[in-house]
């Protein structure tokens, strides 16, 4: 199987490896465990269990290694692939990864007020 690019849910930091992914495994930076409901492709925070995978049991702790059998990574895309970023309008309004990190008036005058001079 070749390999794929994968992104930490933590730090971001992406590692390459190869299916299937190790429960012992974890990120490269960080340390935390690799194989967790927070990097698998079921993992939905508004769903119920946080989880879509409707067969899956519950695991109470998503950011720890855990024993799914519905356990699917996350891949961030295949050796030497490159996603392109996100422009969806629903990012956009709602902050998502691609939301542009702009600043409302409110939030520049409140620093201006609290900044020292």
């Amino acid at each position: 199987m070749s390999n794929h690019i994968m992104s930490c849910w933590s730090c971001g930091n992406s590692w390459e490896f190869s299916p299937p992914l190790g429960r012992s495994e974890s990120c490269l930076k960080c340390r935390r465990d690799a194989k967790s409901c927070l990097n698998c492709k079921f993992h939905d925070r508004h769903a119920n269990a946080e989880c879509t995978e409707s067969q899956a049991e519950l695991v109470k702790d998503k950011e720890k290694s855990n024993f799914c059998d519905w356990f699917d990574a996350k891949f961030s895309g295949s050796q030497g692939a490159v996603d392109a970023p996100s422009t969806s309008p629903l990012d956009q309004l709602f902050g998502g990864p691609s939301a542009p990190k702009t600043k409302s008036s409110l939030e520049i005058e409140f620093e201006k007020f609290f900044t020292k001079k």
